[in-house]
């Protein structure tokens, strides 16, 4: 039994993963200054809200709207809102994670489809991964009534920071939501009720 023993201890230590553990930066990256701009986000119309250490930031909108139909001007079909967050990183080189999480309500006549779509940009620094693909929503999910709708994005990001006055960097969310309808005796309704951004998973690479 000894000897079974003795042979199956390097087996199982083999099989075990190895689990990397990540270094925290020595201070957190942290919001210091945010706007936004927009024909969804005109001055006055939204409100923010941040946490104490300043790592998560919801932004509540009360004309993040498109409309098609009826007595729907055209201008109303598409809108875009650009949010600017001014984030300190620490000296030396950190990873992290930005998390956008979206939500708001949709109801679409057959024949009406939507577009949400979401672009981010970094500097100084990288973000990998890229921004995700633009998301279509037609009536066979969003008909009827109408449902919430709820969308996550994630964007890693690489800041290297070489001196204390260099460790501010611009984080960029450029959101843009549209509908297109194939007949004018069809409408539909999109909206953005509020965009949360949370700094996550911070470590030093």
């Amino acid at each position: 039994m000894k000897f079974l023993t003795s042979l199956l201890l390097p087996c199982l230590a083999a099989a075990t993963p190895l689990i990397t553990r990540q270094t925290p930066p020595s201070e957190p990256a942290q919001l210091v200054s945010f706007s936004a701009t927009g024909s969804g986000c005109p001055s006055g119309s939204f409100s923010t809200d941040i946490t104490d250490d300043g790592t998560v930031i919801t932004y509540g909108f009360s004309s993040y709207q498109v409309e098609v139909g009826l007595g729907a001007p055209s201008s109303q079909r598409e809108k875009q809102c650009d949010i600017t967050l001014r984030v300190q990183f620490p000296v030396g080189c950190t990873t992290a994670q930005f998390k956008s999480t979206y939500h708001g309500y949709i109801q679409l006549d057959s024949g009406v489809t939507g577009t949400f779509n979401s672009q981010y940009s970094l500097s100084p620094g990288s973000l990998t991964g890229g921004s995700p693909p633009s998301v279509t929503v037609t009536s066979a999910q969003y008909g009827g009534a109408g449902n919430p709708f709820l969308k996550d994005d994630f964007a890693g990001a690489r800041v290297v920071v070489n001196s204390a006055n260099q460790r501010v960097v611009t984080f960029t969310l450029r959101n843009r939501i549209l509908l297109q309808a194939n007949s004018q005796s069809v409408s539909g309704f999109m909206d953005e009720s509020d965009v949360t951004i949370s700094i996550l998973n911070q470590a030093v690479c």
